[in-house]
Parts: C-alpha cells; structure tokens; sequence
C-alpha cells in the first residue's frame, strides 16, 4: 500500500511535485512558527480598541456571538452563541461589551444563575497568589479577573470560587464551559490589542 502513492507521487510532472514539496515544507514552518499564546498582564489595563481590531472583530469574530437585548445604543453587550444556560449557571461567564462612541471595548464577568444566593464571593487562582473579590467590581477589576483567568488557561491552573476560606467549586472544569469562556477572552484581547 505504501507504494501505491509512492508511484502516484513519482508518476506527477516535476512542477507538481515541486509544488507539493513546497505545501509541505510551509504547512511544517507555518506549525513550528505559529505564535504562542502569550499570558496577559493584568496590571497594564487599557480598554481602548484600535480601527484594525475593531473592523477584525465586527467582519469576522463578531458572527460567533450574539447581542444581549439590555444592549443600548453606543454600547453593544455580546454573548458568545454557543453557551447554553445550563453551563452557564454553574460558571463565570464573559460578555464583550464595546462602546463606539469611545473606540473602546470592556468585558463583563459574571457568575451563573445557580450562585446568585451566595455572598461574600471570591475567586482564587492557582496561578496567581491574590484573591479577587466578587462584589462591587468595576472596568478594570473585570479586566483583572479576565486576564488572571486566560492566564491561568494558559498555565493550565485550576481557578476556584471561595466563600470566606471554604471552596465552593472549581470553575471551568466542564470543558465546553472552558472552551466558551477561552474564546471569549482570546478574542476580548485581540480586540484590546493585549494578545
């Protein structure tokens, strides 16, 4: 079987051989030199968004996701298409919120519907050696708990949510919940420039 396509390869004109060489060797440099995901540093926050990331978001990464309806008019909330609620309640979840009017573009954290009860909320990254806390959170401590969260992904560290010194649960251990939160924040820092 092996020398089947072998003898297909070889009975290929020179230029077509060539050409499939060519393929070859730039699919092997194209994977050993793909860019690395980088961790992002959450004490440089920044929310302004420049016109390429801007017009890269709304033409190609903007279809994956849908406008929230308490959206108003210059600020747009988008939510990622493929979260369902039942993943949502039991995780932290990321909106993108863009603000036209300023050229810039905020994230949202929030966590799910099954822990709207509790109070005195934290989170604790593995990664990281401070708690964030869950209350009364504005732009950039938002900005903060994503950075430490697409960090912690990339480090591959567990992130848990605390009540006080008790573990409640660790967040994202559901892979589809994973999935939708790392593409969130991939392209929340594309579109900051921050990745």
């Amino acid at each position: 079987m092996d020398v089947k396509w072998w003898l297909k390869y070889k009975s290929l004109p020179v230029l077509w051989r060539w050409f499939l060489q060519f393929l070859a060797l730039m699919l092997i440099i194209a994977f050993i030199f793909a860019p690395k995901k980088q961790p992002i540093d959450y004490t440089d926050i920044s929310f302004d968004s420049t016109a390429n990331s801007r017009l890269y978001f709304h033409n190609v990464r903007s279809f994956f996701y849908r406008i929230d309806k308490r959206s108003k008019a210059p600020m747009l909330i988008y939510q990622l298409k493929r979260r369902i609620p039942e993943r949502d309640s039991l995780n932290l979840n990321f909106d993108i919120i863009r603000q036209s009017a300023a050229d810039e573009a905020f994230i949202f954290s929030h966590l799910g519907s099954h822990f709207k009860h509790l109070d005195s909320l934290s989170l604790n990254f593995s990664a990281f050696a401070d708690r964030e806390e869950l209350s009364n959170l504005r732009n950039e401590d938002h900005f903060r708990i994503a950075a430490k969260t697409y960090t912690s992904f990339i480090k591959e560290k567990p992130i848990f949510l605390m009540r006080g010194s008790d573990t409640i649960q660790e967040l994202f251990s559901d892979r589809a919940a994973f999935i939708d939160a790392e593409i969130t924040l991939e392209d929340y820092f594309k579109l900051v420039q921050k990745n």
